[in-house]
């Protein structure tokens, strides 16, 4: 039995391939179209205040327009895991392994960590 993602990428695929946008599809043009619609969900949000995101989702207006951008979004980077031949779900899993390692919960639980200064932890 397909996956619900299996399912999802089948009918972007059909999608495409009625359209012949196939073609256009290498991983270069995707990235830069996957980072384009980032930018577009970024700009749901950018200079809110606090208060202000909190209302973000209880808008329908608002709400629908980062729907919208999220389906964009996914919709990109299941082309470009197609496109690479990369299993979103078995590269989330490995990376999920990697990242437990790396940063174990007993010490890393609560703590917003520095990536770019380095990762200590709890002592």
């Amino acid at each position: 039995m397909a996956s619900d993602l299996e399912k999802l990428k089948e009918k972007i695929r059909e999608f495409d391939l009625e359209r012949d946008w196939e073609q256009f599809h290498n991983p270069k043009d995707l990235l830069v179209a996957l980072v384009s619609e980032m930018g577009e969900l970024a700009e749901c949000y950018r200079w809110l205040s606090k208060e202000e995101l909190t209302r973000v989702h209880s808008n329908p207006e608002k709400k629908e327009k980062v729907e919208e951008e999220i389906a964009d979004i996914m919709m990109f980077l299941i082309r470009l895991a197609h496109q690479t031949d990369i299993d979103i779900i078995n590269a989330v899993e490995k990376k999920l392994e990697r990242i437990k390692e790396k940063y174990p919960s007993e010490k890393v639980k609560g703590v917003h960590t520095n990536f770019i200064e380095g990762f200590k932890g709890k002592e």
